[in-house]
């Protein structure tokens, strides 16, 4: 049995652009000192976290239907 193979869409690659970007924010304020930096870059990574996710469960479901 072959599995078919599931195109990651763009929407989950801009999710993980934004986990990415996100978490280098939040190491580089905490690094220096910008809480304010950190708060950012937290709020980054949860939206793009959620986008990822949101975009993964429509593949999953595209592919069984």
């Amino acid at each position: 049995m072959s599995k078919k193979k599931v195109q990651m869409s763009g929407f989950a690659r801009i999710g993980v652009g934004l986990l990415i970007i996100g978490a280098l924010l939040v190491a580089f304020g905490q690094y220096g000192g910008r809480e304010a930096v950190a708060l950012y870059g937290v709020i980054i990574v949860v939206a793009g976290f959620a986008l990822y996710m949101a975009a993964s469960i429509v593949a999953k479901r595209r592919v069984r239907a």
